[in-house]
């Protein structure tokens, strides 16, 4: 696969955009954790799992993975709310979250390469 190939990378473009604005919609969900976020997360590491797993092509795979995986799976919103939570005083928050993050994104990316 060349990664400079102009239809992988605006493949990769808009499929990230998709995943940005799913996770977008997602992040709304908020509560005593940022759920929505949470969820962007698991649901963004299944796909990863799932792809590397089912498909082939390498192509693809970067689409789905880079593109979309990539766009709606976020490190940086994951730090910044459990920032915001310790900042706030809320103690076992953050580390729950965290726990939930690694723990739940690791386990659905492994059920993905199982379902793959």
């Amino acid at each position: 696969m060349n990664p400079f190939d102009p239809m992988i990378l605006l493949g990769i473009a808009g499929l990230g955009g998709v995943g940005s604005a799913l996770r977008l919609l997602l992040s709304k969900w908020e509560g005593y954790l940022p759920w929505g976020v949470l969820t962007a997360n698991i649901l963004a590491s299944f796909v990863a799992g799932f792809a590397a797993a089912y498909f082939s092509d390498d192509r693809l795979i970067a689409l789905l993975v880079v593109g979309l995986a990539g766009g709606l799976s976020t490190f940086s919103s994951w730090a910044a709310a459990a920032v915001q939570m310790a900042a706030k005083d809320r103690k076992l928050a953050p580390v729950l979250y965290t726990l939930y993050t690694l723990i739940l994104s690791s386990t659905a990316a492994y059920l993905g390469l199982l379902l793959g």
